[in-house]
């Protein structure tokens, strides 16, 4: 088990946020946490990262307590965060974003192959490699990010609504390279508001409801579960 998230609670101020959540991540699996706006999902994975410090409860990372490191350091250990809006270097090229995404890395050489490998990924990426990450589309900026963070060689990344913004065909596109990704041995995780497309690709589902887990199974379950179905996925 690579993730272990065990009785968490999380306020936003005095607004409880989430409320005695636990859920885990096997190595090698495709995982999404789904659900309405204001769940808590979000919420979840800038707790996992380090990002929010939870009032009770751990995050455990490979075994290893996480709560209280900085999240840098978590970055160093493999665990790896695309967040919501891809928040890229926009002013910057996208070859200056992808090294922004190796900083902790010295090895010219290696630096050179991991680029590679993200190049053959994301092809329109190479293509657009002198280009102001500012003017491209939200789908090539999102591959962009992802391409990013793929440098830092995560363990287990976290993705929060790699679909967001983005035309049926770039979503499409993004969830197959999603796959792609972990075919290639990298474990994921995954927020997102597009449950089915976020199910259809995943091994196992979290359904959040208000701060709390209503539902988890394996993601084929989930699809055919007749109340996710009537609340999420149009029926």
């Amino acid at each position: 088990m690579i993730l272990e998230v065990r009785n968490l609670t999380v306020y936003y101020d005095s607004v409880l946020a989430l409320d005695d959540i636990s859920l885990n991540v096997n190595e090698g699996e495709i995982v999404t946490m789904i659900g309405p706006n204001g769940a808590g999902k979000s919420t979840a994975l800038k707790a996992i990262c380090g990002l929010l410090k939870p009032q009770s409860g751990e995050v455990l990372f490979q075994g290893e307590n996480g709560n209280g490191r900085q999240p840098y350091k978590l970055v160093e250990k493999g665990l790896c965060l695309v967040p919501e809006g891809r928040r890229l270097f926009t002013s910057m090229t996208v070859l200056e974003n992808l090294e922004m995404g190796a900083y902790t890395k010295n090895d010219k050489k290696v630096f050179k192959e991991d680029i590679d490998k993200v190049y053959n990924l994301f092809p329109v990426i190479k293509e657009r490699q002198k280009q102001k990450a500012g003017t491209l589309s939200s789908g090539e900026q999102q591959m962009l990010a992802i391409g990013r963070s793929l440098l830092l060689k995560p363990k287990l990344l976290l993705l929060d609504e790699p679909s967001r913004g983005l035309s049926p065909n770039y979503v499409n596109t993004v969830f197959e390279k999603i796959k792609e990704i972990n075919i290639n041995r990298t474990t994921i995780l995954i927020v997102e508001q597009n449950a089915r497309m976020a199910l259809e690709h995943a091994d196992r589902g979290y359904v959040f409801e208000i701060g709390k887990i209503a539902f988890e199974d394996k993601a084929k379950n989930l699809l055919e579960n007749d109340e996710v179905k009537k609340s999420f996925l149009g029926g």
